[in-house]
């Protein structure tokens, strides 16, 4: 391929996403980041804050459900990639997955009233496990669906930025919902949670069937109807060598490991070092506070990530996204005192952006990617690099989060007590502040690694669309 200059490059009417499919693709996305996002909102402040669960077995439950989660991806995505239908390889399985997803996440809060620490640990594991094997059969085809609604570079990023966006923006009102379930309305805090999660799965249910009236497969018909069909093994051998795609897998991996480490400390710095261990005032004032997190995220997924993409390109705007977690992670050492909650707002808003950008990015060099692969082999495998990139998100995540809870019980923390110990604060702003930093900078190292370009990203568009062509059946 040619090494010519840059070339302002208009995007086509062909490949450009319309309304309709945005806001069904982006419905989609919050079910798939909704339900997971959720559940992780709630986990903490019901299972240990309030019932007293110990926070080991919540890390060492979110540690096995993400692990299993991550397991699954690769097979629904190889599944999808290779399944045939009269409605194509995505929207059926999106359909299958919609009422089940539904369904067991409002299971996940129905445990018994007064139920014993064991058997509050094996309904939120067991649960969980059947949970994330419907999770993961919708979240996979609709990740390939965003993959291939558009060829087109600066699209693609377009088109993440609003999918994102409204992803975020449902996640601001999961920040009200455990603040929600303390109301003296329902009579007590677990009729208040049982009313709240059925709401919430009648909204995901709804959201979920959404992209099958509103969305369509781009390349079922012109690609991939027509390719054999590959085993999950033989697609993993195609990526291995794909030196490009393993710098955006292992920067997401550390980023994510980084970050989860300490993700769960937010909402206990909150509560216990900022509050004193009053609950019922830090929920609320989370509420407001964790809505600036995802306030920033829609805000700079929509106006600032798309316009830095343009000017810089894909890779140099991801380093810009760490660069806003770092100042963010610096300024925990600062803005947490007793007494005053509002100082957050720098730390959350900045966590926010910076998370915006690495998923929006990521899934908008990951088309690129794709077609990468498509140009070196043929095929279309859009399900398969959407749950590798999973994968290892997921890994960081579940890693993360299984060490988190024992860096609770290691600094001395303990529920029961209300109130913490001077020497347990200290030692849990300062873990909140180093571990995401480490992750951050050596996400900075990896990602020099990725070399897909504009310029190169269209030579392959270009190239591809005269290879589908002419392989088209003559009319």
């Amino acid at each position: 391929m040619s090494a010519a200059a840059p070339v302002a490059r208009v995007t086509s009417v062909a490949d450009r996403v319309s309304v309709r499919e945005q806001v069904g693709l982006g419905l989609g996305k919050v079910v798939a980041d909704g339900t997971h996002g959720t559940l992780h909102v709630l986990v903490n402040p019901i299972y240990n804050m309030t019932l007293g669960l110990n926070p080991a077995l919540i890390s060492t439950v979110v540690f096995i459900q993400r692990l299993w989660d991550a397991m699954l991806d690769p097979l629904w995505g190889s599944f999808s990639d290779n399944f045939r239908s009269r409605w194509g390889r995505r929207l059926p399985l999106m359909a299958a997955a919609a009422l089940p997803l539904a369904l067991l996440f409002a299971a996940l809060w129905f445990f018994p009233r007064g139920a014993s620490p064991d058997r509050l640990f094996w309904h939120l594991l067991l649960v969980s496990l059947v949970f994330y094997a419907a999770h993961s059969l919708y979240s996979m085809p609709l990740g390939a669906l965003i993959l291939e609604a558009t060829d087109d570079y600066h699209e693609r990023t377009r088109l993440a930025s609003v999918i994102f966006a409204l992803g975020f923006a449902f996640q601001i009102s999961s920040q009200w919902l455990f603040p929600l379930t303390q109301l003296a309305f329902f009579g007590d805090s677990i009729t208040g949670l049982r009313w709240v999660a059925a709401g919430s799965g009648a909204v995901f249910l709804l959201a979920g069937l959404t992209p099958l009236w509103l969305c369509r497969e781009r390349h079922y018909g012109r690609v991939a109807a027509r390719q054999p069909r590959t085993s999950l093994l033989a697609g993993l051998r195609a990526v291995r060598d794909n030196r490009t795609f393993l710098a955006l897998l292992s920067t997401r991996f550390v980023l994510s490991l980084g970050y989860n480490l300490v993700g769960m400390l937010g909402i206990y710095m909150n509560a216990y070092f900022v509050f004193g261990g009053d609950l019922k005032a830090a929920g609320w004032a989370y509420g407001f506070l964790g809505s600036s997190f995802h306030v920033a995220a829609v805000l700079s997924s929509l106006f600032v990530y798309p316009w830095l993409t343009r000017r810089y390109g894909k890779k140099r705007t991801l380093q810009l996204a760490i660069g806003v977690l770092l100042a963010g992670c610096t300024s925990k050492l600062f803005v947490y005192q007793p007494g005053h909650p509002w100082l957050q707002f720098i730390v959350l808003s900045t966590n926010g952006a910076a998370n915006a950008g690495f998923s929006l990015l990521a899934n908008a060099m990951l088309g690129d990617v794709a077609d990468l692969d498509e140009w070196r082999t043929g095929l279309r495998r859009e399900a398969l690099f959407t749950s590798l990139l999973s994968w290892f998100e997921k890994a960081g995540n579940s890693l993360g989060s299984l060490i988190a809870g024992f860096v609770l019980v290691w600094i001395g923390f303990n529920a029961q007590l209300g109130a913490q110990h001077p020497a347990t604060l200290r030692l849990m702003q300062l873990t909140y502040f180093a571990m995401p930093t480490a992750g951050a900078l050596l996400a900075l190292w990896l990602i020099r690694r990725y070399d897909l370009t504009e310029t190169r990203a269209y030579e392959i568009k270009d190239a591809l669309a005269v290879r589908r062509a002419a392989a088209a059946p003559s009319p």
